[in-house]
């Protein structure tokens, strides 16, 4: 009965190996947008969605294709670097067609918390959310 006992602790304490799968970019992903923060002024920001600027809520970031897409539109956005550090994805790229546009996303691999950026001239916006394998 103690073996019982012990095994069942042990499986309790113990992750098992078809725990959710790191968010490294190895497959691809689905990221919430859950919270956007937009700056048009250096004075105010405002809190909104992903929907304030025109973003999906959810996208899919697919390093190894380097796209990011989700739009009903079916505009993409190409990732042009891809690097790691301290246990973090760290994703870029530019959109030069669209007014001129630069952003970058960092998740964590262990948990997929996400943030990024979009900076253009005259303000951008900062986004928070989540990603998870698909």
């Amino acid at each position: 009965m103690r073996a019982i006992g012990a095994l069942a602790i042990l499986f309790a304490v113990v992750p098992s190996t078809g725990s959710a799968a790191p968010v490294d970019g190895s497959a691809p992903m689905q990221c919430a947008i859950q919270t956007v923060m937009v700056c048009d002024d250096p004075s105010v920001c405002i809190r909104g969605s992903a929907q304030t600027v025109n973003l999906p809520p959810v996208v899919k970031v697919d390093v190894a294709k380097r796209l990011i897409s989700g739009a009903a539109t079916g505009r993409t956005v190409r990732i042009t670097s891809v690097s790691r550090g301290s246990g973090r994805l760290l994703l870029q790229g530019e959109e030069v067609g669209m007014n001129g546009f630069a952003w970058d996303m960092v998740i964590v691999e262990a948990s997929g918390v996400m943030s990024g950026a979009v900076l253009s001239h005259g303000g951008g916006f900062l986004m928070f959310g989540g990603c998870s394998t698909s």
